[in-house]
């Protein structure tokens, strides 16, 4: 749980939670990816949803090789995509939190800048980033993936006018704000979170199977400050594994439960009921 004394150190300790389950064929890429960041202060949370492969065995090699602190979290009841997340934050004790799916990666500098970004604007919430989609060998030829790609490479230039710094109310306001791509922030590797917002506003809904990150998003957005960098934080990885993918497979990639939640849910209040109607 983020920690207020956090407020007053000098370099803030941020958390960076890879969620895991089955994930032995990418979590050391991530992992990797996380030890070789340029920023000093970070604690690393792996939370594993009862793997049957390999990653746990991966996740404790790093542990007992490496001086980055690291915590193994095992889940003997699986909590599933969101709840696992929610299981992140509540151990994390970082000013900030930094998600890195397992099998995306992060660049170098990704905490380092995004920090520092936040840092000089406390009403910022949630920082985001350019990200690069990269193909895992043998998944270029995959027509829906292909898809993904061309539809999804460039999230930013969704936006009408988006700015370094801004209040994400404004965005919200954006007259393209429900055009396509309707997820303009990207997925969670490429965000950092303001850890006590997180807490605030209860993190992930575990009731959506899809854009259960746009909903957090949108969430924070309606009362904070959100930041941009322009410049790649970030790589997501695309292959035939995914959760979406799969959910796309067995037919139950609908994003009807989010939609009917803006448009009823108390917690959308805060949009114009003319375009929450328009989600009927």
């Amino acid at each position: 749980m983020y920690d207020s004394q956090e407020v007053s150190t000098e370099t803030p300790l941020v958390s960076v939670c890879i969620p895991t389950y089955n994930g032995k064929r990418f979590v050391a890429e991530a992992i990797a990816s996380v030890l070789s960041q340029t920023y000093s202060r970070i604690e690393l949370i792996i939370s594993d949803d009862d793997s049957t492969d390999e990653t746990v065995a991966i996740a404790h090699f790093f542990q007992q090789n490496s001086s980055q602190e690291i915590r193994v979290i095992t889940n003997h009841n699986q909590r599933g995509i969101a709840g696992n997340c929610n299981h992140c934050i509540t151990e994390a004790k970082g000013k900030y939190i930094k998600f890195l799916f397992q099998d995306d990666l992060l660049a170098p500098q990704c905490v380092e800048k995004m920090v520092d970004l936040a840092e000089k604007y406390p009403d910022i919430a949630l920082v985001f980033s350019r990200r690069e989609m990269f193909f895992d060998p043998g998944s270029e030829t995959d027509p829906y993936l292909m898809i993904v790609y061309q539809d999804f490479q460039n999230l930013p230039a969704g936006w009408s006018q988006l700015q370094p710094v801004q209040w994400g109310r404004d965005l919200l306001s954006d007259p393209r704000l429900l055009e396509h791509p309707i997820n303009k922030i990207g997925e969670p590797t490429t965000v950092l979170l303001r850890g006590e917002v997180c807490d605030r506003l209860g993190g992930f809904d575990p009731h959506l199977n899809q854009l259960v990150d746009l909903d957090l998003w949108w969430r924070i957005m309606a009362e904070y400050q959100v930041g941009f960098i322009d410049e790649t934080l970030s790589y997501f990885r695309l292959h035939q594994h995914q959760k979406t993918y799969q959910n796309i497979q067995e037919g139950t990639d609908t994003d009807l439960n989010f939609f009917a939640k803006v448009s009823s849910h108390p917690d959308y209040n805060f949009l114009p009921l003319n375009l929450r109607q328009k989600l009927h």
